[in-house]
């Protein structure tokens, strides 16, 4: 046997889901190796993300976008395995070289989940990368924030679909006056409710098919509650605004919903899509003209927004346990993201890294 060959079978390994062909399974991979500006960091708790269930179900339509925008890996094909997980709360374990060591080993951190020492790779989203569903992951040092005392780690992992809702409320530009319809309450429209009412929107409308997400709704700071099967949402909000601008949210990733809103907003209406969208759609733009909308996209955040939410969390300004509806370990994975692909009454769930287990639901 070379030297080379025991060398990687002596290799340090850990625990890491990884996504492959649609599938999601618990694995032992090599341990990383913090390079350059890098810091080694055990992962805490992971939230799982609805566009981790998007990529797992589309991974094919994601993975050729992928390629398209320039940031998949030179010659990796759509069976390439992609560790998945960046909504964490994690602890530094070890430092890389060239590494400035100012936080202390064991500070709980948590970062935008970006690697700038690596081109800007998307950490648990882009294959060869780890994510924070493994037990262990690198991340930039330089992105590091470290985490109040009090705050425990699940509450931490919400700070990222936060952001995302903070993002989009600033991308729509709300002003106080304006109206806001907010189309699915989910985690990341829930985010979007919570920014608005932070910001003082007066008149926020949800909307969503399930009463208990529209009364969570309420919770996090919803004036008003419309059931899209019942009642035209937007002909609601369009009311309600009676001249003042709407500003729409499209938080559900339903391609199809988009022509609607197109069709049915009024005149000087923005809309703005936070969905996941890899497949081609059909939208007769002539309403858009007529009636003069603003569309606008919302992807991910900027740091400034990841670390104001960090602090409405820290302060006690945003009720997460409502968020927070499921727990699971390591080996109960696979089966929890077989629950989220069909119709589940969960919000958030958290993934412990460090611990075996199967779905929880938190009441």
């Amino acid at each position: 046997m070379s030297m080379n060959n025991a060398s990687t079978m002596n290799a340090p390994t850990m625990k890491a889901i990884v996504m492959q062909d649609g599938e999601v399974s618990l694995q032992q991979v090599d341990l990383p190796r913090p390079q350059a500006g890098q810091v080694l960091v055990r992962s805490l708790a992971c939230g799982i993300c609805g566009s981790d269930i998007h990529i797992t179900r589309h991974y094919n339509e994601v993975f050729d976008f992928y390629r398209k925008l320039g940031v998949m890996p030179e010659g990796v094909d759509n069976h390439a395995p992609v560790m998945l997980g960046h909504e964490f709360c994690a602890e530094i374990v070890e430092f890389g070289p060239q590494t400035q060591q100012a936080l202390a080993l064991g500070t709980r951190v948590t970062s935008v989940p970006i690697l700038m020492s690596q081109n800007g790779a998307g950490v648990g989203v882009t294959p060869g990368v780890n994510g924070a569903y493994s037990e262990y992951f690198i991340l930039d040092e330089a992105l590091l924030m470290p985490v109040p005392e009090h705050l425990p780690p699940e509450a931490v992992a919400l700070t990222e679909p936060l952001a995302v809702g903070l993002h989009a409320v600033n991308r729509g530009d709300v002003q106080v006056e304006d109206v806001a319809l907010v189309v699915g309450c989910g985690p990341i429209g829930l985010a979007v409710i919570s920014a608005l009412r932070l910001r003082g929107v007066a008149k926020i409308v949800a909307a969503d098919l399930q009463g208990d997400k529209l009364q969570l709704a309420r919770e996090f700071g919803a004036t008003h509650t419309v059931n899209p099967s019942e009642q035209d949402e937007v002909a609601f909000a369009a009311e309600l605004a009676a001249g003042q601008r709407l500003v729409i949210f499209e938080c559900v990733g339903i391609h199809k919903l988009i022509e609607g809103f197109v069709q049915r907003a009024p005149a000087k209406a923005t809309i703005v899509v936070t969905g996941i969208h890899t497949a081609n759609s059909n939208i007769n733009y002539a309403y858009a003209t007529v009636k003069e909308l603003d569309m606008r996209f919302s992807y991910y955040y900027q740091p400034t927004e990841f670390a104001a939410c960090l602090e409405e969390l820290a302060q006690g300004r945003i009720p997460w346990r409502k968020l927070l509806t499921g727990k699971v370990g390591m080996d109960g994975v696979s089966g929890a993201f077989k629950q989220l692909m069909k119709p589940n009454p969960h919000i958030k769930v958290v993934i412990e890294p460090w611990r075996n287990g199967e779905l929880e639901t938190l009441s």
